[in-house]
């Protein structure tokens, strides 16, 4: 006869406990690991060959009329029942159960803190137990949850009539969200992610019998590892330091939950944490097909050791390493540890890690050969392609900011070297010098090589950009000339305020980018120490520098060159307000009213002999043709554009088509692009 003993208090804040727990959803199944983990434990203590796990999943009930297979697999799993055939929960088990921190099994990773997670997953466990304590048989049940003070409830231990063998079931009921929104459904996929958890246990030959079940299926958990490794398991083992470590290398195939090659981190027979293989191989990132059966496969590795089991947190999800910057001959670096594991993996693994390897040089190769030649220099330095991960779905411009980097660092080492070089008080001989100032040498012209390489790529993409600038955009309009205004310099603007890589003057005239100051797009009383008080805002309003054979602080400009863009295929024009030309000459009269511009302390006069350049950049129709016939222009030689002088205002004036601008750029840096292969 049973007999119920009083309630029990556990002796901590569960619900504090539970809450303070930190259990992340992607780890939902991590509870029942813990549940699958104790059972084989307990089995392991009763050291008996026959030892044997039932995993049973259960469903949420179905219709009898719903026959359908897949409906059957996917339908959203409620409850997890894990039964064994262990030492089951005698004294020496049941009183640490009721210990927050329990000691109990140290010496194999137990923290006690693994049934905290199954009340931060699950709402209630029952835990049903027949075990033999001093060879007599007894029966112990109880239920473990939130909803009393005492989290042990109903309680019930009494000596038992006789039982044919010890068995103990512990029932995780009521899966909560949104662990139970995130747990995989599909029988074959849990028991992927069981197998995984535990490969540990099952690279032991005394690994007991586990079996993985629901309503409609059932798998043999150690047949299907078996399945899954045979032939493709190598061991092998390395130290970093004073720490030794174990690993055991897998080929991978016919995973559903693997999606790229991992290394696992165990502590105590556990995984832990995970890291891709490409933290020590950036190159390998996809699939590897076998080469003697066809199919693919993923390397993955397990490692463990001693450094691992007294490092890890209370959770049993992440191992504390030392940080790169600082040391601690107590700890082991993560870096350190990615080196370590380099010469492992590719002792199993050569000929993958180097086509894979040969492949990402092909693709960077063909890259820098047809879209950016700038990044050349970096051949000589193949080495600088090793940590440079390129997968198959890396874009070209994903790629090419890789490559910016990787050429940055160079860049930064050579000027390094070249200031210790310069620094360098050793006594040297001549030839050592020599030797040591002409690698430097080599060094930097390559990199000023590739930095001329690198502009005259940007002009490519320059030019590129305006003609698109130019074209009906996807709303089916020409843009704005603001728009084209900013590509060749950034508007309401100074040149104070902007760097000189910044600016594509180029495209108009390649003297326009040598000047000494320049106002974009800002009202001419705006502008500081210019005297002026009107509005007018001229597109781009250039002062070129002062001619030199005057004397004194007050000398006038050589010249004054103003642009003004027009919005592309522009037609209506006001003859009254939108003449182009005549607005272009009320410039000329009101910047000659401003008596003086100051820069860098220097105070120059707007003379009589200041000549103005105007460029007026638009699309032509018959309203400018009209406009220019009026003026007196000129067409120039090729029909596209006109000129002309205005005498009185001591101004030339040239009117550029878009099509003719972006021809003639394209013109002058064809050879460059030629000669650079773009």
């Amino acid at each position: 006869m049973a007999t119920t003993t009083p309630k029990e208090q556990i002796g901590i804040d569960l619900k504090g406990r539970v809450n303070r727990l930190q259990l992340a959803e992607r780890n939902m199944l991590l509870p029942v690991f813990e549940a699958i983990v104790n059972s084989i434990h307990a089995i392991e203590d009763t050291k008996v060959p026959n030892g044997e796990i039932e995993i049973t999943i259960h469903r949420t009930p179905q219709s009898s009329l719903d026959f359908n297979e897949d409906k059957k697999q996917n339908l959203e799993i409620i409850r997890f029942t894990i039964s064994d055939n262990g030492i089951g929960y005698n004294d020496d088990n049941y009183k640490p159960f009721k210990r927050e921190y329990s000691t109990h099994k140290a010496d194999r990773g137990g923290l006690g803190v693994g049934r905290f997670m199954w009340l931060k997953a699950f709402t209630d466990v029952k835990v049903e137990s027949l075990f033999f304590e001093d060879k007599k048989p007894y029966s112990r049940s109880f239920f473990f949850n939130l909803k009393t003070e005492d989290g042990i409830d109903k309680h019930e231990y009494a000596v038992s009539e006789s039982i044919e063998s010890r068995k103990t079931v512990v029932s995780l009921i009521g899966f909560k969200n949104p662990y139970k929104a995130k747990c995989p459904k599909r029988i074959k996929t849990i028991a992927d992610r069981i197998v995984e958890h535990c490969l540990i246990y099952f690279l032991n030959q005394d690994c007991p019998k586990i079996i993985l079940k629901d309503e409609e299926s059932s798998i043999d958990l150690n047949e299907y590892f078996r399945e899954l490794t045979a032939g493709n398991t190598f061991k092998d083992e390395f130290s970093i330091g004073k720490f030794g470590f174990n690993i055991t290398l897998l080929k991978w195939f016919e995973h559903e939950q693997f999606t790229t090659h991992r290394i696992s981190i165990c502590a105590d027979n556990r995984e832990v944490e995970y890291f891709n293989v490409n933290k020590v191989f950036p190159d390998i990132n996809t699939k590897i097909e076998d080469a003697d059966s066809g199919r693919q496969y993923l390397i993955v590795c397990y490692i463990e050791g001693d450094y691992f089991n007294g490092n890890k947190n209370d959770e049993r999800t992440e191992i504390r390493f030392r940080k790169d910057n600082f040391f601690d001959e107590e700890l082991v670096s993560e870096s350190e540890l990615y080196e370590a594991l380099s010469p492992i993996i590719k002792k199993y693994f050569y000929q993958e890690v180097e086509k894979f390897k040969a492949k990402k040089l092909d693709r960077i190769s063909m890259f820098i050969a047809e879209k950016a030649p700038q990044y050349r220099i970096l051949n000589k330095y193949h080495e600088s392609f090793d940590d440079i991960a390129v997968a198959e779905n890396t874009t070209d411009q994903d790629l090419d900011l890789k490559l910016y980097k990787k050429l940055q660092d160079i860049e930064f080492e050579s000027r390094k070297e070249t200031i210790e070089v310069l620094n360098d008080r050793d006594e040297e001989n001549t030839d050592q010098l020599k030797e040591k100032y002409s690698k430097l040498f080599e060094e930097l012209s390559d990199i000023n090589k590739s930095k001329l390489a690198q502009y005259v790529v940007h002009r490519k993409y320059i030019i590129e950009l305006f003609e698109k600038s130019l074209a009906l955009n996807q709303s089916g309009k020409y843009e704005l000339e603001d728009t084209v205004h900013s590509i060749i310099y950034p508007t309401k603007t100074d040149s104070n305020q902007i760097d000189y890589n910044n600016q594509n003057l180029w495209i108009i005239d390649e003297r326009l980018s040598f000047h000494n100051f320049l106002s974009s797009d800002k009202p001419l009383n705006s502008i500081e120490d210019f005297e002026n008080n009107s509005l007018d805002r001229p597109d781009l309003m250039i002062f070129n520098n002062p001619i030199s054979y005057i004397e004194g602080d007050e000398a006038p400009f050589n010249s004054v060159v103003l642009v003004e863009f027009k919005r592309p295929m522009r037609k209506g024009y006001n003859e009254t307000d939108d003449n182009p030309i005549v607005q272009l000459y009320d410039y000329v009269r009101q910047i000659r009213k401003g008596k003086k511009l100051t820069t860098d302390g220097r105070t120059y006069d707007i003379g009589d002999h200041t000549r103005f350049y105007c460029y007026l950049v638009c699309d032509k129709n018959e309203k400018i043709d009209e406009y220019a016939e009026n003026a007196q222009l000129e067409k120039t030689f090729d029909g596209l554009g006109w000129f002309g002088y205005n005498k009185n205002l001591k101004c030339t004036i040239d009117i550029m088509p878009f099509n003719q601008v972006l021809s003639n750029a394209k013109k002058r840096n064809k050879v460059l692009f030629y000669k650079l292969g773009i």
